[in-house]
């Protein structure tokens, strides 16, 4: 009598074989997705004279970002105007000669940021974020974690004016 159904049996299987192949490989794809989606373009971090420098941005600042960007839903590595400078590019833009986002210790970035609006949801987020050095151009913000430096502070630009927002105060 068991082999009578034995086609039944056989169906069963293949049928389970291949909703579980199916699981399976989904599961693959959103995998490799995920991996791609959080595989990190160092590039943009990199010095505008020296290819590769990027690679040096500290993981911390890194983190920090990242998380910038998913509660201001703001794409924050999408628009970094300056990150890790060479000392000859650092000089050429003006930065102090202890500078952060020197490639000694690639701990700063400067964030395009276009109105008002933008630049103040950067710096409060960054704020509650734990960047306790903010700074605040006309079209950009400066953040990084350099420890070395004054802590809970926020400057604006040009240098030894106020910044239009200060979460400091």
């Amino acid at each position: 009598m068991i082999s009578s159904y034995k086609h039944i049996y056989v169906g069963i299987g293949t049928v389970a074989l291949i909703v579980g192949a199916s699981v399976l490989v989904r599961y693959l794809a959103k995998s490799k997705t995920k991996k791609q989606k959080n595989k990190v373009d160092f590039s943009v971090f990199d010095s505008k004279d020296m290819a590769g420098s990027g690679k040096c941005i500290d993981r911390t600042l890194l983190r920090k970002l990242q998380l910038l960007e998913k509660r201001t839903g703001y794409r924050v590595l999408k628009n970094i105007n300056s990150a890790v400078r060479s000392e000859f590019w650092n000089k050429k833009v003006g930065g102090v000669s202890d500078s952060a986002h020197l490639i000694t210790k690639c701990k700063a970035v400067d964030i395009h940021a276009p109105t008002r609006a933008i630049r103040n949801l950067l710096v409060v987020q960054a704020y509650h974020l734990g960047f306790t050095r903010i700074g605040v151009g006309k079209t950009f913000v400066h953040l990084d974690v350099d420890t070395s430096k004054p802590q809970y502070v926020a400057w604006g630009y040009p240098s030894r004016t106020a910044p239009e927002i200060n979460p400091f105060t």
